[in-house]
């Protein structure tokens, strides 16, 4: 089935955030709330409320402040402001009749069984007769709820569990009750994958599915041993973060985010529900947290929480004197080295038997999250692969739990976990299931599929995989991920190679249709990488039907390393020298770069050296023309941050393919230069070209055009999306966007098999393009002086930006004069040169170097 429009019923938090990423993806939606007519209501169906800030004689008030609070929202749900005019207001009062346009109906009301029940009996009689009705429940019971509808209904109704903000979280737990079609289940798991760009996964109906309930133990798990180890939250924040792979927030920074009294609400349906689990006595809160939910103190929506921001400073809650302190935690040094361990048979190995309380608490959360994951696989998730990308996409672990222990050595871990459940260490005395501890068990994740507990598991349809493995959906989706999320244990092969070299692998999978990717760090372009693009280029314009631009993992590119860049500058006894005392340096700093310390040193000498360096800004620029002009389509298929010269490199291809989460944008301006690899004058020339298309009695005025472009350089302005990158001009009309991370070369190949289709030619070198000139220049100089004056900008600010304006305007010429792309290309080199030789753009280079922070001089 074909979902044209849907519905989202509840415009709280949740239901808001799951129609904007809805229209973010161009479905038709729906956005229904209870009536704005009486204040006092106790249920969804019975009564109207009035929500603060909505207008009183606005039936749609309470969804319009909805709305509006979506605007406000950071990060942003919307991946465009103006993508808010596509979400319709509605309420139950006077448009349920619309609902039987719908094909799909989101349910995401308060989480009581009373309140959606009602919510269910109100609106079937309005479901179409073959819509999708689905409960976005973050854990109760989806057979229960499934009782509301009429019997000849339930074969329509799931649960669809999305993680908030759900544009930005990548799974979605679905969840089937009993009556629930396989083949409805397989069309909807269909367009959360593609259409939203989701990771699904199966969860059991068991309360909190998988990625709360395992995600919830683990913070319950490092409460407990925290409070046993006596260790400070901000301590237990710095140790439990991206030192174990997780996101910064850690543990109590992500209850903070998350909202406390949330976080209490999902502990309580699982005490409510699982009386019989081993670890039930462990489902509970301590006093001080009740404490903090009574006196409002929920976490950053409240201004305070666990933690409390003063000023700058950041303070933590202090259990021995009940009060806020500042944060100020410390690892110890012998653990932090263990932490910096990335081996995790060697990370577990020294937290197990490293003395100090901080390894301890470690190990011992490890250990017990290990444990309950083994008695839980069976119960709540289909298989380990499942069970391991739910709490990977559900909670931003970089592996998941069995992809841990199995990396630490399975039958290791394994006789660890049983020696502590003996001593009495652990926090249940269940022993481990049987399967854990087969002798010839080395893991849950191969080649073949991933385990399920389940003895009687068939294997897959075609006969292939090992029995007791599950191997991946065979949903014809799947088939546009041609290389989705990796599991450990599982085979990756890129394709075959063309040639290889330090910084870049040319490859294909077998078709007419050439891969390069870079493997310098970040993707970074340093002179290598111009050399070797230059060769993938002649190589493919003489094998090959397409070259694609694709990195195996984002982002696309942060851009020119211009340390590497000098690097090939200097005379080989200078270089060495200098380099060496720049690493010296970079070690006592604590940051890496390809170069060091001296950098003003290093940049004096290679701006002494000037013709050299100008002859790789040059190659840069001839790197961005070839793509343009390549007698085969280019396409950057990009993913994550493209900036700097990235985003120059991007918007020289035939096309663009990006990810909705594309950053991208030309940041120069931030270190002290401007856009010298073709930014500038690919600017301008689309500028000329915009103008021509608007023209009015064949005399083109430029400078309306040329100014939003201008802003986006002197501002080094990014994208927050590939739709704003659009907006910004990055992306043109013909550029394509993809929801889905995991299909985006799929996608590519596609539009670069399109493009032959018509017989491709390149497009033929404008000879004429109409610039702002000198009254151009002149009009954005005297913005920036009353900038300047007001302190907005400092006079280095001014002076980048005048010659921002002078390259992108085309130089001191007439108004409407007409220049070459050579002649744009020569401004933007001798420009860049000039301030890569000024002191203040050498002192930000530096200052983002060491500190990656942009300084303001």
């Amino acid at each position: 089935m074909n979902i044209r429009k849907a519905a989202v019923l509840g415009a709280g938090v949740m239901g808001a955030q799951i129609a904007a990423h809805l229209v973010n993806a161009g479905v038709e939606t729906l956005l229904f709330e209870l009536p704005a007519c009486v204040v006092g209501a106790s249920a969804p169906c019975n009564h109207g409320v009035l929500l603060a800030g909505a207008a009183p004689d606005d039936p749609d008030g309470n969804v319009n402040k909805a709305l509006e609070g979506l605007k406000k929202l950071d990060p942003a749900p919307l991946a465009s402001p103006a993508k808010i005019g596509f979400i319709q207001p509605a309420n139950y009062e006077q448009h349920l009749a619309q609902l039987r346009d719908c094909d799909l109906v989101i349910e995401a009301i308060a989480e009581r069984m009373d309140y959606k029940s009602d919510l269910y009996r109100r609106v079937a009689p309005y479901i179409g007769e073959h819509a999708i009705f689905a409960s976005n429940t973050s854990g109760l019971s989806i057979n229960q709820l499934a009782q509301a509808f009429p019997e000849h209904m339930r074969h329509r109704f799931c649960g669809v569990h999305f993680f908030n903000p759900p544009r930005y979280m990548h799974l979605v737990e679905l969840i089937a009750c009993r009556e629930t079609e396989a083949p409805l289940l397989d069309q909807l798991e269909t367009f959360l994958v593609s259409t939203l760009g989701k990771g699904v996964v199966r969860a059991k109906d068991t309360p909190n599915f998988i990625a709360n309930r395992i995600g919830v133990f683990s913070m319950l798990a490092t409460r407990r041993h925290a409070a046993a180890f006596n260790l400070g939250f901000d301590t237990v924040d710095a140790l439990t973060g991206r030192y174990l792979g997780r996101p910064k927030s850690a543990t109590f920074l992500t209850l903070d985010i998350v909202g406390l009294d949330v976080f209490a609400h999902v502990v309580n349906t699982l005490r409510e529900n699982l009386t019989s689990d081993p670890w039930y006595k462990h489902f509970e809160l301590p006093a001080w947290f009740g404490y903090l939910v009574d006196q409002g103190s929920l976490g950053q929506k409240s201004k305070r929480g666990i933690y409390q921001k003063i000023g700058k400073e950041i303070h933590v809650l202090d259990l021995h004197t009940n009060e806020y302190r500042l944060s100020d935690a410390k690892i110890d040094d012998g653990v932090r080295d263990i932490l910096r361990e990335r081996d995790w048979a060697v990370k577990l190995a020294g937290l197990r038997d490293h003395p100090h309380p901080q390894a301890q608490f470690l190990w011992a959360v490890f250990r017990d999250v290990f444990h309950y994951c083994a008695l839980q696989l069976g119960e709540i998730a289909g298989n380990a692969r499942d069970f391991d990308f739910a709490v990977r996409w559900g909670f931003g672990w970089d592996s998941g739990p069995f992809e841990i222990w199995q990396a630490a050595g399975w039958q290791q871990v394994a006789s660890w976990i049983v020696a502590d459940i003996s001593a009495g260490k652990t926090m249940a005395d269940t022993p481990l299931p049987e399967w854990v501890v087969e002798a010839d068990r080395t893991g849950v994740h191969t080649p073949q599929g991933s385990y399920s507990p389940c003895a009687a598991l068939p294997l897959a349809s075609d006969g292939k995989g090992v029995r007791g493995y599950q191997p991946r959906s065979t949903l014809a989706v799947y088939r546009r991920q041609l290389f989705p999320d990796h599991l450990l244990g599982e085979a990756r092969h890129y394709g075959e190679t063309v040639f290889e070299t330090e910084d870049v692998r040319m490859w294909h999978t077998g078709d007419n249709i050439a891969i390069i990717s870079f493997k310098t760090k970040m993707h970074t372009v340093s002179n290598g990488v111009l050399d070797d693009i230059l060769r993938a280029l002649d190589e493919a314009e003489a094998n090959f039907n397409a070259l694609i631009l694709w990195q195996t993992e984002p982002p696309f590119s942060y851009g020119a390393n211009l340390l590497q860049l000098m690097q090939g500058m200097q005379e080989p006894a200078v270089h060495a020298t200098m380099f060496d005392k720049f690493r010296q340096a970079a070690n006592r700093v604590k940051y890496t770069v390809a170069g060091g310390g001296g950098l003003s040193e290093i940049l004096n000498a290679a701006t002494g050296n000037v013709p050299h360096v100008e002859a790789v800004v040059a190659k840069f620029q001839q790197v961005s023309q070839r793509l343009k002009y390549a007698l085969v389509p280019t396409i950057a298929a990009v993913d994550g941050l493209a900036i700097g010269g990235g985003c120059e490199f991007s918007i020289h291809c035939t096309r663009i393919v990006a990810t909705l989460e594309s950053y991208i944008g030309l940041v120069e301006v931030g270190v002290g230069l401007l856009p010298a690899g073709g930014g500038c004058k690919e600017m301008a020339q689309r500028a000329a070209n915009e103008a021509q298309r608007f023209a009015n009695d064949n005399r083109v005025d430029v400078f309306p055009f040329v100014r939003r472009y201008f802003q986006n350089i002197a501002m080094g302005e990014v994208a927050k999306s590939a739709e704003m990158a659009r907006e910004m001009g990055y992306l043109r009309p013909s550029d394509r966007i993809v929801l889905h991370r995991f299909e985006l070369l799929h996608v590519a190949k596609e539009e670069a098999k399109a493009l032959n289709a018509t017989a491709y030619r390149p497009p033929l070198r404008p000879r004429q393009i109409a610039v702002a000139g000198r009254t151009g220049i002149a009009t954005l100089k005297a913005a920036m002086i009353n900038m300047k004056e007001g302190s907005f900008i400092s006079e280095h600010d001014y002076d980048i930006g005048c010659r921002v304006a002078e390259t992108i305007c085309g130089g001191e010429v007439e108004a409407g004069s007409l220049v070459d792309e050579q002649w744009l290309l020569d401004l933007e080199r001798k420009h860049f040169m000039e301030l890569l030789a000024t002191d203040k753009t050498q002192a930000r280079i530096e200052h983002m170097l060491k500190y990656s922070k942009p300084l303001r001089n």
